[in-house]
């Protein structure tokens, strides 16, 4: 798949001076790759952090508690 991005010139300059013209796909992938991982990573520790918090977890079973309209239909609810 091509993608186009757009560089700070600088930092293109610099790109285009040391990286070699058929390492340049390989390079940018392996970096996006580590980036996306260290991203990936920390998304994961924020779910365990937020799945540890008890308070968190009070809320969720509350919300799950309430009637979903959908497995419901056709019964009467009681007020």
């Amino acid at each position: 798949m091509r993608v186009t991005l757009s560089l700070p010139d600088p930092l293109a300059e610099r790109f285009l001076a040391l990286v070699p013209n058929r390492k340049r796909s390989s390079t940018v992938a392996r970096l996006l790759e580590k980036e996306l991982a260290r991203r990936e990573h920390e998304l994961e520790q924020a779910c365990r952090a937020a799945n540890a918090d008890p308070v968190l977890a009070e809320d969720v079973a509350k919300w799950q508690s309430f009637d979903d309209p959908a497995t419901t239909k056709g019964k009467r609810r009681s007020r």
